[in-house]
């Protein structure tokens, strides 16, 4: 058959060309801007990816918010009941399952990312209790309870670029959590908004599993609620950091010891280092919309 012909990624000026005008009308909180709805309309997974580097982009949302606080969020609740307009709340992007991806379809999409919702709002010393913005992204979390020598103890698979509300409304497990919880043991309440109106849920002990409103106030497009103020149970931070599995790679016989800070000499100076270094690789070789760098984009 002879020799393969790679394909050429497309540029992120010729996937530009390719986005239609909005549909929506002005508004002061939304960006209309081509580069800003390329880099919102789809997420992280592979076929994301392929998509991209093709600049086959099925579809793109007609605008996208950048909503700094609650009054903002219900704002854009009423702008898109208004503007006919169906909400798809955009997080730190890591899931790879579609939710965020922008469909073709006759209802013009609004895209409401949550990187602006990123403040420590409240830190009880009393009960350790912390409010953050939703969008807030686990570095910044731990960062921020860190400086008053707490931590939430949270650690998915994905910390570096996950944000507190997406860890809330899919049940987070984390990976590196043990000793702490999943976040439903950790989540005790906060401010919900949804299109009805804000709903406050009181700090509460934890629940059962099974359904509960947390994990309800999931994303779906034309009936989003988003939860911009979660309150989570912090905890003075160890005085080593420790990664313990819970048993062996093969399931049997007890878990074989891991290296804590202690053993490998490292400082939290070190650990940041190797933290923003992890970081650093991971934006080269796969950031995708939303990230500082965009390879499978490159301007052109």
């Amino acid at each position: 058959m002879g020799p393969g012909t790679p394909p050429r990624d497309a540029t992120l000026n010729e996937v530009m060309a390719s986005v239609p005008p909005s549909r929506l009308p002005p508004h002061p909180l939304v960006s209309t801007e081509p580069e800003v709805r390329v880099r919102h309309a789809c997420g992280q997974s592979f076929p994301d990816l392929v998509v991209l580097r093709g600049g086959r982009v099925p579809a793109f949302p007609e605008g996208v918010a950048f909503p700094r606080s609650s009054e903002e969020v219900r704002a854009l609740f009423d702008y898109a009941r208004e503007a006919g307009a169906r909400i798809i709340p955009y997080g730190g992007v890591t899931s790879v399952v579609g939710h965020v991806n922008v469909e073709p379809g006759d209802a013009p999409i609004l895209t409401v990312s949550l990187e602006r919702l990123q403040q420590l709002h409240s830190l009880s010393e009393e009960d350790r209790l912390a409010t953050f913005g939703a969008g807030v992204s686990g570095p910044r979390l731990e960062e921020a309870l860190r400086t008053r020598s707490y931590t939430l103890g949270h650690f998915p698979q994905s910390f570096e670029l996950s944000t507190l509300g997406s860890w809330i409304v899919t049940r987070s497990r984390g990976q590196q959590s043990l000793g702490y919880g999943r976040i439903e043991n950790l989540f005790v309440g906060g401010r919900l908004e949804s299109p009805a109106g804000p709903l406050v849920l009181p700090p509460s002990p934890p629940v059962p599993p099974g359904r509960t409103c947390g994990s309800s106030s999931s994303a779906r497009r034309g009936a989003w609620a988003s939860s911009p103020r979660p309150q989570c149970a912090s905890r003075p931070c160890p005085s080593a950091r420790t990664s313990t599995p819970s048993s062996s790679p093969t399931g049997s016989g007890p878990a074989p010891p891991c290296a804590s800070q202690r053993e490998l000499g490292w400082d939290d100076a070190r650990w940041e280092s190797e933290a923003r270094a992890y970081l650093a690789l991971w934006r080269a070789h796969y950031a995708l919309p939303g990230s500082p760098r965009l390879p499978a984009l490159a301007n052109g």
